[in-house]
């Protein structure tokens, strides 16, 4: 295998993945028989045709060649063998396909799926953005001058990817994105700009090569500012040199610091059709980006902008998990995800936590009423306990957790004292009556009686157990100790 041929096939692979098509194509012109023969391809089928060709009009493939148009089909429903590269039909839902921009090495690149409607015009730029690239690479050595300057460097671009997939965080995802390798882009700096979904309005929340730049400092004005253009816009602009006629193009703002920018390109992060924000490089050279980099750039912010939704998602999801579909407060999962975590700080610091494990006395009466009356009611009485860094989450059923953060044994004792004295004063109405509950609370301490979250839960249910064992009502047990008031 040739280094070209080397380069196709990581390119047709990145093509595959990042689209994730079922299978991804390119042909280009067999001049000497007059066919556009397949000249690689990645795909998850056992069936693809390695010798495959097409003529000029031929099929769906034959169309974009002889048009030298693009094309997606998003209800495919002929025979897979209509698109010339299947041995047999793969039942293939949706088509796409752009022909290489190229004057040397006519060809087409397409990528199909066996889903429908898989693929939207966010794929169809990224599509164009890889045929440019596959046009740069088939050019070969006449073009190497412009190859060494604009062709995709596929193991910096493979680099840069699996560096955003890794990322455990929001946080580490965000440091990621701006470490964009010189090899794909030539920049001297790199910012990145969200749109806050809170305050809805635009902030810069990253940025590299800048040195120690005013995150959060600097507004983004949407009327006047690079960055602003390129969020109302919705499309990318390239400055090739930001000191006009009437001053200085400020990315930011017109207030903000002396840059030192002297051309710079922004692109914006559009994912699902939601604008996300921005990502825009500088250069202290006038006329440092061309168009071959807006295209490199723009195959550089889908994926970003995808990450970036895709982690938004993923918090969005947890922080559903995390609250209970009853009170509409926090749940254990939200204890479990950051208790060690909690641990492992006060453990650094010399700091001691309580573990209260709280659930009504089982009475006859209460058997017999709603226990959802009970949970809501016991949680509005609890509320007030959990302030500050304190964590109160419903466990199972009636029974609730609550974690006091610096607190010793007799802290802990007093607030399990107050809980036992509201809930008893508190006047519970169930089922349309009132009735008095007792409750009973267990307690574990960290580092006294429980050294990891694991065994200061399993602890803290323990002493609840042996509180409640007694049937006495209004109990309270340490692990270690007992307490009880009648």
């Amino acid at each position: 295998m040739t280094n070209l041929e080397r380069d196709l096939f990581s390119l047709i692979t990145l093509v595959s993945n990042v689209t994730e098509a079922y299978s991804a194509c390119l042909f280009l012109e067999n001049k000497r028989r007059k066919t556009y023969q397949l000249t690689t391809y990645h795909s998850l089928s056992p069936y693809i045709l390695a010798d495959a060709s097409v003529e000029m009009g031929q099929g769906f493939m034959g169309w974009v060649l002889e048009n030298n148009e693009p094309l997606s089909v998003n209800q495919f429903d002929k025979d897979t063998l209509v698109l010339g590269y299947y041995s047999r039909n793969e039942d293939i839902k949706s088509f796409m396909a752009t022909p290489l921009p190229s004057s040397i090495n006519k060809g087409a690149l397409a990528i199909d799926s066996k889903k429908s409607w898989c693929f939207t015009s966010r794929d169809q730029k990224i599509l164009a953005g890889f045929a440019q690239q596959f046009a740069y690479l088939a050019d070969g050595a006449l073009m190497s001058v412009q190859m060494e300057r604009r062709s995709m460097n596929i193991p910096a671009f493979s680099k840069y990817l699996n560096s955003l997939r890794v990322s455990e965080n929001e946080g580490q995802l965000l440091n990621a994105v701006c470490q964009v390798p010189r090899e794909l882009l030539p920049f001297d700096a790199c910012f990145l700009v969200l749109i806050d979904e809170e305050a809805g309005f635009p902030r810069l929340v990253r940025t590299s090569g800048f040195g120690e730049l005013f995150l959060g400092e600097v507004a983004i004005s949407e009327r006047a500012s690079l960055a602003g253009y390129v969020l109302s816009k919705k499309e990318s602009l390239r400055l090739p040199d930001l000191n006009g006629k009437k001053g200085t193009r400020p990315l930011f703002h017109h207030d903000e610091p002396q840059l030192e920018a002297r051309s710079a390109v922004c692109l914006p992060l559009i994912s699902r059709g939601e604008t996300l924000g921005c990502l825009g490089f500088t250069s202290k050279r006038r006329a440092q980006f061309d168009a071959s980099s807006v295209q490199r750039g723009e195959i550089i912010a889908a994926l970003v902008a995808d990450a970036i939704a895709n982690r938004k998602n993923e918090l969005r999801w947890q922080a559903r998990l995390e609250i209970d579909p009853l009170t509409g407060e926090q749940n254990v999962q939200f204890l479990h995800s950051r208790l060690h975590e909690i641990i492992c700080d006060a453990e650094m610091k010399g700091r001691q936590l309580a573990l209260l494990s709280i659930a009504p006395d089982t009475s006859l009466e209460i058997k017999d009423t709603s226990e959802e009356e009970v949970i809501l009611q016991l949680s509005n009485s609890l509320k007030p306990f959990a302030a500050g860094n304190d964590i109160l989450v419903r466990h199972e059923g009636p029974r609730f957790l609550l974690l006091l953060h610096d607190s010793s044994q007799e802290y802990a004792e007093a607030v399990a004292e107050r809980i036992i004295h509201v809930v008893n004063h508190t006047p519970f109405y169930l089922g349309g009556k009132e009735f008095e509950i007792t409750i009973s609370i267990g307690a574990a301490c960290f580092p006294e009686t429980a050294q990891n979250s694991n065994s200061l839960i399993k602890s803290s249910l323990a002493a609840l157990g042996y509180a409640q064992k007694g049937g006495a009502g209004n109990q309270l047990c340490f692990m270690g100790g007992d307490r009880s008031w009648n």
